[in-house]
């Protein structure tokens, strides 16, 4: 496990995925519910090195959807 990934506010790990195709394929499995909606996010927490998935209105979301834009 990889000390530096990111956490939830209540410290449980969020889901990690090595690729922006891996996170995307996870939200879209029907098993996975909870995460139906949700972006693959490439996170910028120095030391994480991975993506997260977040729904497209939280703040990461949104910045990155502009910065790829640009």
């Amino acid at each position: 496990m990889n000390e530096k990934r990111c956490r939830r506010l209540n410290g449980s790990e969020r889901a990690w995925f090595s690729s922006k195709e891996e996170a995307e394929a996870f939200a879209a499995d029907p098993r996975n519910t909870h995460y139906q909606g949700d972006v693959a996010v490439l996170c910028m927490k120095i030391g994480c090195d991975g993506w997260h998935l977040s729904q497209p209105h939280w703040p990461d979301a949104v910045a990155a959807e502009r910065a790829w834009v640009n």
